[in-house]
């Protein structure tokens, strides 16, 4: 089985089990465009390109801090796509939330918001660079969560559609 459907059978399952909670609006993200440089290790804006990755909430599984913010923008080698599998999620509900956007300005339309518990889900860019953005508010905090990062041939993720 191809990575890309084995995405999208994960997403399938995670939304049929209802373990996904759309949180309600925060703060919009004004990020500005990546420059093309490695990963940084620190909790802010982190750029990295390249075929895939790791994108892991600060001191996860043992949680965040309070009023953490933290950004990864996102992009694909050759024009690629890129996938986001969401391996585990756990935030403060309706407060601390993890958001994808389909690009890498603050205009960008949102792929997927999380807040709450949730496990196995995937979502795929319609262009080479992504934003990931994580933030806390001031008070509760949890475990946090686990993200990887893949890029994606274009023609494949059509195939996937049936295009």
């Amino acid at each position: 089985m191809s990575l890309i459907k084995s995405f999208a059978i994960l997403a399938l399952v995670a939304l049929a089990a209802g373990s996904v909670q759309k949180s309600k609006p925060m703060k919009k993200f004004q990020p500005e465009v990546a420059p093309q440089i490695s990963v940084r290790e620190v909790c802010g804006d982190q750029y990295a390109t390249g075929t895939g990755g790791s994108i892991i909430s600060p001191n996860y599984p043992n949680g965040y801090a309070n009023s953490e913010s933290c950004g990864w923008f996102l992009t694909a080698e050759n024009g690629n796509k890129i996938a986001v599998v969401v391996h585990d999620l756990q935030t403060e509900a309706g407060y601390d939330v993890l958001t994808i956007l389909d690009g890498i300005t603050g205009e960008s339309p949102v792929l997927l918001e999380l807040s709450g518990e949730a496990s196995n889900l995937a979502v795929l860019s319609t262009q080479p660079s992504i934003f990931v953005g994580f933030t806390a508010d001031s008070s509760i905090t949890a475990p946090g969560f686990n993200c990887s990062w893949t890029q994606v041939n274009p023609q494949d993720s059509l195939e996937l559609f049936g295009l």
